[in-house]
């Protein structure tokens, strides 16, 4: 069975794993500066948070919670729906986009056949 200090070192190698590949992703332009640094602040406390698991107690109790692991899992969850909404809007801006553009289209080419 594998003991705290192995989860311990595989996250840490994870979080690494991930730094460097945002890092890759930001010098390929594929992220947006401020995306880049939200990215690497939660994979680096993410490693804080496995080399002192202490912390999240500490943190759970004052905000009123029983254990730490219960303020990870409710920090994930407004995560997700954070980024669930963020998704959402940026997929509906894409939407109105398309649909701003079909419409160019259309009168483009009505236009066209107006001339001919």
């Amino acid at each position: 069975m594998l003991d705290v200090f192995t989860y311990q070192i595989i996250i840490i190698i994870i979080s690494i794993l991930a730094i460097s590949f945002s890092i890759k992703k930001y010098y390929e332009n594929n992220f947006s500066l401020a995306t880049f640094v939200a990215w690497i602040l939660i994979w680096i406390l993410v490693i804080v948070i496995s080399l002192f698991p202490s912390i999240t107690t500490h943190i759970a109790s004052l905000f009123g919670l029983g254990r730490g692991l219960d303020a990870l899992y409710i920090a994930a969850i407004i995560l997700s729906y954070y980024a669930m909404f963020k998704l959402y809007n940026k997929m509906d801006n894409q939407r109105k986009r398309i649909d701003e553009l079909v419409s160019e289209i259309a009168i483009y080419n009505n236009e066209q056949e107006d001339d001919d």
